[in-house]
């Protein structure tokens, strides 16, 4: 398996431009490595086209180096290609080839909700939801933190300071990665393709809410929000009250999803 992983981390240092076309055609090949080595059997025109774009821009020793990589990562390291790839992600349009994890992805994360940003609200939407028996997928520690704290499972998106930390980290980057606006905008594809819904508390979280429903997600809102009547026409978001009534309706959504591959 590792050379099939070494072969996905391959493929995806030499893809050009946004990696989910990658994972996309890796997935419908069933074997990066004969991606790697040439092999585009099975594939439509347009998928076809993408893998011989990127194999031409692989160079010798790249499965070498990917392999390196991953003995030398502490995180342990999930792809398209591998049974523990979490489902909810895996049906996004814009799943990611590879996620380095620190801690362990549990069978029941798939009924979990996203929440944006550290704000006194997401942290205490974060708590309620942990408290309701819900995972909690963040893009920021203290939020993490927060479900952790009311005894929940957590799981944070973004690229891996090293730091130690009380809940499973999820990077979908190189190691070493440092923050920067594109690294924002894939953590925030992450963070919500992890989940079954998720919530948003800011004026700011449009672009956010917008991006979860081209994922098929649900989009639970606080009220006030001026963007909801311009996504909300179309359905897929709900108003909620207060934090109660998100844990509710979050709970029961949930419980009524029916993914054909989960965590």
């Amino acid at each position: 398996m590792t050379e099939e992983q070494a072969a996905v981390l391959a493929l995806t240092r030499a893809t050009a431009g946004p990696w989910h076309h990658t994972a996309r055609v890796v997935e419908a090949r069933g074997s990066a490595l004969r991606l790697a080595r040439g092999d585009l059997g099975g594939l439509g025109e347009h998928d076809r086209a993408h893998a011989a774009r990127v194999c031409a821009r692989l160079r010798p020793g790249d499965l070498g180096r990917a392999e390196a990589l991953i003995a030398a990562c502490p995180a342990a390291l999930v792809t398209v290609l591998d049974d523990g790839y979490p489902g909810n992600l895996a049906c996004a349009h814009n799943l990611q080839p590879f996620l380095w994890v620190r801690g362990r992805l549990g069978t029941g994360d798939h009924r979990s909700v996203a929440v944006t940003g550290d704000a006194p609200g997401a942290r205490a939407a974060a708590r309620a939801l942990a408290a309701a028996g819900l995972t909690v997928v963040c893009d920021a520690p203290r939020t993490a933190g927060a479900a952790a704290t009311a005894g929940g499972r957590a799981i944070v998106v973004g690229p891996d300071d090293g730091q130690p930390t009380a809940v499973v980290a999820v990077s979908p980057f190189w190691p070493g990665t440092a923050a920067t606006a594109r690294t924002r905008a894939v953590t925030g594809l992450v963070t919500s393709g992890l989940a079954a819904a998720l919530y948003v508390t800011g004026d700011g979280d449009g672009e956010r809410a917008a991006m979860a429903l081209s994922q098929g997600k649900h989009v639970f809102a606080a009220p006030g929000l001026p963007w909801t009547p311009r996504l909300a026409y179309r359905g897929g978001v709900t108003v909620v009250a207060g934090i109660d009534e998100l844990a509710r309706q979050a709970v029961n959504l949930v419980d009524v999803t029916r993914l054909t591959t989960v965590f």
